[in-house]
């Protein structure tokens, strides 16, 4: 699983670098605004049940319910596609443009793809195939995109394009072999009743997950926009470079995310706390065990990793963003998967206030802070948003549950 998410992450920075190399840093940020724009897209059309499929999933799999997830799947799935042709053909035969981005046909094909990517991504994470989960992430679809790049494809955003229609089917025809396959001899998938009953729970979680993802996308997006709005496609491409090298200190954070979600509602359905609390101590000793000499590798050689990308990407702006963004992505990594452990553990309510605040903080900080400082302006309102929706949710949890996420403050070190 880990091997899987540094080749993706390895592939995010190759596509990055191509692009800034071969068709110059203005290029590169119309590009991230494109996966912005998809990104958004996708998440809103999603309704936030591809988090709800993973509660659900996880239980049905925990319980060996295996024809139900297929029967479940086939017809969940079936709105999701129509909705990503719908998307393709408005984007086709009503384009439209806003801030060097064109919502047009390569924006309804890619938002469509990645519509479905997140769908099938999630319910695999939901059956516990996080080996498959982790290949339907941006970093593979930048991967294959900078393949394309290398053999001398023109125009960033129609190869994201191209690629994310690649990988949604490659997604989709893989996780329903892997379902059909699974559910054969099984006889558990329910009658008429049952399948509305099921499609209600799905419905239930779904609306507290989706106003959750749209106010993540909003603490994970909000400087980059507001960056787009007062200064150049250029600069965009500089902080991205920037926000790129300090994700990185949370890369295993994602691994083991992927690991511990459906594991935190099996715990917590059982009620084992303790076996909960075990699982947090061990995700933290492997966040603190990166994030910390990570942190002080960027902190050292961060001008010169952000060289790779060309001499614009080492003025002292860009490197103080780094360094900002950097020490917020390590409370991050050491604070653990805090929303994923509240969505899991019946607590979306405390989650989805927490985020709220996080937002609105981290909002305010962007419009007083990047019309102001640019660059680094971005950078401290990105801060922001991490430290109050990691601090406030180590503080409920901590009320909750009994026991401190912060690695550092609750002996990692010890096996218990």
């Amino acid at each position: 699983m880990l091997a899987i998410k540094v080749l993706g992450a390895l592939g995010g920075f190759l596509f990055s670098l191509l692009v800034a190399r071969r068709f110059g840093d203005a290029a590169l940020g119309r590009a991230e605004l494109f996966v912005l724009a998809i990104t958004v897209g996708a998440t809103f059309f999603r309704i936030g049940r591809e988090g709800a499929v993973v509660k659900l999933f996880g239980a049905w799999s925990s319980r060996q319910e295996a024809d139900r997830i297929w029967d479940r799947f086939r017809r969940w799935s079936l709105p999701f596609i129509a909705m990503a042709c719908l998307a393709a053909t408005v984007g086709w035969f009503a384009p439209i443009g806003f801030r060097g981005v064109a919502l047009d046909g390569w924006f309804g094909l890619g938002m469509g793809a990645w519509l479905l990517i997140g769908w099938a991504g999630e319910a695999l994470r939901g059956t516990g195939r996080v080996g498959w989960y982790a290949v339907l992430q941006p970093g593979w679809w930048m991967l294959m995109a900078a393949i394309l790049i290398l053999l001398g494809a023109e125009g960033p955003r129609q190869v994201l394009a191209m690629t994310a229609v690649v990988l949604a089917v490659f997604g989709m025809l893989g996780t329903a072999f892997k379902f059909k396959r699974a559910a054969e001899g099984s006889t558990t998938s329910g009658d008429e009743p049952a399948r509305k009953q099921d499609l209600s729970a799905l419905n239930r979680l779904a609306g507290p997950i989706w106003l959750g993802s749209l106010l993540h996308l909003v603490i994970s997006w909000a400087d980059t926009a507001l960056l787009a709005t007062w200064m150049t496609e250029a600069d965009v491409a500089h902080y991205r470079a920037a926000f790129r090298l300090a994700a990185l200190l949370t890369f295993t954070q994602f691994a083991v995310n992927a690991l511990g979600a459906p594991t935190f509602g099996a715990l917590h359905a059982a009620g084992d706390t303790d076996g909960l609390r075990r699982t947090v101590h061990r995700i933290g000793w492997m966040n603190t065990a990166v994030a910390l000499p990570g942190l002080l590798f960027l902190a050292l050689f961060g001008g010169v990793m952000l060289g790779l990308w060309g001499p614009a990407f080492r003025e002292a702006s860009v490197v103080s963003s780094l360094t900002i963004l950097a020490a917020g992505q390590c409370f991050n990594a050491l604070c653990g998967p805090v929303m994923y452990l509240l969505n899991m553990t019946g607590e979306e309510r405390a989650g989805l206030v927490i985020l709220a605040i996080s937002a609105l903080g981290q909002l305010a900080a962007a419009f007083t802070l990047v019309p102001a400082w640019g660059l680094t302006g971005a950078a401290w309102s990105a801060a922001v948003g991490m430290f109050l929706w990691n601090g406030l949710g180590v503080l409920w949890i901590r009320r909750r549950h009994g026991f401190i996420m912060i690695s550092l403050l609750n002996g990692w070190w010890r096996r218990s």
